[in-house]
């Protein structure tokens, strides 16, 4: 499970993300919608370690293990958590199927096998 906190982002001294509260329960599906520009790709890019959390918390749980606290946790060590983002530009494969380019991005982090049934 992730758990995010009260976190707050800042774009210099424009705040972008204000006291973001939010749990991602494994085995469900939870969409994060708005207008360009309200924080969905700041929200996302924050979890994945792309920018910084200026405050509050952000706890990654697995089933059966301890709680982690995911801000001590470095960028290029999410994905083989689970934690990634494929970004919405043309570093995919078009000739590939979403879930074929969804694998080809497990096996760059070492995991092989489906990413969609995860």
């Amino acid at each position: 499970m992730l758990s995010l906190r009260a976190v707050n982002h800042y774009y210099g001294d424009r705040h972008t993300l204000w006291n973001v509260d939010l749990d991602l329960i494994p085995g469900t599906c939870t969409c994060v919608m708005g207008l360009p520009g309200m924080g969905k790709t700041t929200l996302v890019n924050c979890i994945s370690g792309y920018l910084p959390v200026e405050s509050g918390s952000m706890t990654w749980q697995e089933v059966g293990a301890a709680p982690l606290n995911l801000l001590q946790v470095k960028m290029e060590d999410r994905p083989a958590m689970g934690i990634a983002c494929v970004p919405q530009e043309k570093r995919i494969f078009s000739q590939l199927t979403v879930e074929e380019n969804l694998q080809i991005a497990w096996l760059a982090v070492g995991e092989p096998g489906s990413a969609v049934t995860r």
